[in-house]
C-alpha cells in the first residue's frame, strides 16, 4: 500500500518538474514581452492569439513529456497494474491541463490536441510500463 502512494506521488512530483523544465526551455526561446500583464484575460488572450505555434507546441511538449516520465516512474515503483498508476499520473496532468484551458483561452486545435495527446500518451505510458516490468 506505501509502495503504490509513493509511485503515485513520486510519479506526479516528477511529471511537475519535467513540465516546469521543458516550459522553461520554452521561455527562453519564445520570451513572454515584459508589458504584459499576465492577470488581465484581455491581455492574456491577445498575447495567445499572436503566439506562435512553436511556442503552444513546447508547452504542448511539456506537458506529454510530464506524462511520460511521471507515468514511467509510477509504474516502475509500483511494480504492479502499471496502466492503473500511469492513468493516475495522467490524470492529474490532465485534471491540471483542463483547469488551465478553462482559466486561459487557449486556441481551440491546441486545446483538443491536448486533452486527446494527454490521454493517448497515459494509456501509451501504462503499455510500456508493464512491457519493462514483465522483462
Amino acid at each position: 500500500m506505501t509502495r503504490n502512494v509513493f509511485a503515485v506521488v513520486f510519479g506526479i512530483v516528477l511529471a511537475v518538474l519535467l513540465i516546469m523544465v521543458v516550459e522553461t526551455i520554452g521561455h527562453n526561446v519564445y520570451p513572454p514581452p515584459t508589458h504584459i500583464d499576465f492577470t488581465n484575460m484581455e491581455e492574456m488572450t491577445a498575447y495567445l492569439d499572436e503566439l506562435p505555434t512553436g511556442a503552444l507546441l513546447f508547452v504542448m511538449a511539456a506537458w506529454l513529456i510530464g506524462t511520460l516520465g511521471g507515468g514511467l516512474l509510477a509504474c516502475f515503483i509500483a511494480r504492479d497494474r502499471p496502466l492503473a498508476f500511469a492513468s493516475m499520473v495522467g490524470g492529474t496532468v490532465l485534471f491540471a491541463t483542463v483547469y488551465t484551458l478553462v482559466q486561459i483561452p487557449h486556441p481551440m486545435w491546441f486545446s483538443i490536441t491536448s486533452v486527446v495527446a494527454i490521454c493517448v500518451v497515459s494509456y501509451l505510458t501504462g503499455r510500456l510500463g508493464a512491457l519493462f516490468i514483465r522483462t
